[in-house]
């Protein structure tokens, strides 16, 4: 019987959290197992005004900065977010202008709805950036305007902060950091700053994690590190965390149900997946519904159903028609049902073509997307059978094409899968085959042919 191998979609999760979890709509806590007034360094909800933070500087601030603080939790608290880092920023020349810069830090990383180019950030009153209508711009004509906040000065006023000396200070500075920098790190001015800004949030995260002192939000990320680094068991303690400190976004639920699945948990797995397939719906993210519901039928799958599992997959295409992990499940079941490998191989030529954007005509920038598409099946086509059907499957109408750069797209990509398979004659013959078509095409593949060649003669004569 068909057992799933459950595919980790931590990046997936994480952009979610990066872009949208942040400043995801605040929901009511649930009764049981929900926020509570006590959780570790705030509640969620008490964020959305930045409770914790004013109460921890009532001990250690002056006066005046105290004030500045609770002036600006009512604005927050009204929904006017730029008028409240206005108003701290007229405080940020005072003795407590640590304090000022924790709290515009975390104002601006949970309320900013656009990022420009990795450089400033924008706040709206009256618009809280979610998750989903927060945007990365990165459109040189964008204009930068006043009031915009600087990403770097915010983290180079937050690094004079940590470095402050005062342990409560010190640990306010570090939530607020890790916040800014995981979302510096999604939308970044270069990929230096990118790394570095995820460097930093790892080691704030960690450290928060040893003290127990980790906010709602910044528990849900440290779990996407454990799981990324470790495995669901390491991430669920976190998760549970989140959760119960009242951050409800559906990547939490989403998460808890693929360990669930790892654990072998099937009916709180199914139980979890729905309820995530549910909250997805409420933002319409058709993606993640999809993976929701692609989570449910690698369950049935395990529960031996495969009649249940084949709905599950059909229902994850139907709600997004590339959804790959899907179209390979079901070319895993075409193979046990017919006991055939022709089976799968046909199952998935019919993908491919959709992949590949069948019966449209291409365009420099739908030619990118049907060699994205094909390539997000070759990186997730990575146990042998499965890399063997794909190839099979790419190769098998190619002759029946009558587009070159189609063509040319699937002869390529057959023969980045010949490599995984130590095929490298094929590998090479193909990858010829591949370039030819492009020239006749006479346009510039959206993939390195020649590099790949280069590549896989110097592999094979060593």
């Amino acid at each position: 019987m068909y057992a799933p191998r459950v595919r980790w979609p931590v990046r997936m999760i994480l952009l979610a959290a990066l872009l949208g979890a942040g400043a995801c709509e605040r929901t009511k806590a649930p009764e049981a197992g929900g926020a509570t007034e006590t959780a570790p360094m705030g509640t969620w909800d008490q964020w959305a005004d930045l409770t914790p933070l004013v109460e921890v500087a009532q001990s250690h601030a002056d006066e005046r900065t105290i004030a500045a603080l609770s002036k600006a939790s009512d604005l927050l608290e009204q929904g006017q977010f730029k008028a409240a880092d206005e108003h701290l920023a007229g405080s940020s020349g005072s003795h407590g202008r640590h304090w000022i810069a924790v709290a515009r830090a975390d104002i601006v990383a949970l309320n900013f709805t656009v990022c420009i180019r990795g450089v400033a950030w924008r706040l709206e009153n009256g618009k809280r950036g979610g998750a989903t209508d927060r945007k990365a711009e990165y459109d040189e004509q964008t204009r930068i305007e006043p009031g915009d906040v600087s990403v770097e000065a915010t983290l180079t006023n937050l690094d004079a902060a940590v470095e402050g000396g005062m342990p409560a200070l010190v640990t306010q500075a570090r939530i607020a950091r890790a916040r800014v920098a995981a979302f510096a790190s999604r939308c970044p001015p270069n990929e230096d700053v990118a790394a570095l800004a995820a460097k930093i949030m790892e080691q704030d995260l960690a450290a928060l994690a040893a003290e127990s002192l980790l906010t709602p939000d910044l528990a849900y990320l440290w779990a996407g590190v454990q799981m990324s680094r470790f495995s669901g068991a390491a991430a669920r303690p976190f998760l549970e965390q989140a959760r119960e400190g009242g951050f409800d976004h559906p990547a939490v639920t989403y998460m808890l149900a693929v360990i669930a699945l790892e654990a072998r948990e099937l009916d709180r797995a199914d139980e979890l997946a729905q309820a995530a397939i549910e909250q997805y719906a409420a933002i319409d993210d058709a993606g993640q519904q999809a993976q929701g519901q692609f989570i449910r039928g690698e369950i049935a799958a395990a529960n031996e159903d495969l009649k249940a599992a084949k709905a599950r997959y059909s229902d994850a295409i139907a709600r997004v028609p590339d959804h790959v992990p899907s179209m390979i499940a079901l070319a895993k079941i075409a193979y046990l049902e017919e006991e055939d490998e022709e089976a799968a191989v046909a199952h998935l030529q019919g993908s491919i073509a959709s992949l590949m954007l069948a019966g449209k005509p291409l365009d420099p920038d739908t030619i990118v997307l049907a060699a994205k598409n094909v390539e997000t099946l070759v990186i997730m086509a990575d146990e042998p059978f499965v890399s063997q059907i794909a190839r099979d499957a790419l190769l098998g109408e190619v002759d029946s094409e009558p587009d070159p750069i189609r063509r040319g797209i699937r002869y390529f990509f057959a023969a980045t899968l010949e490599v995984r398979l130590r095929e490298y004659e094929l590998a090479h013959g193909h990858g010829v085959m591949a370039r030819d078509e492009f020239e006749e095409a006479g346009i510039r593949p959206p993939i390195d042919i020649d590099g790949f060649l280069d590549r896989l003669v110097e592999a094979t004569q060593r």
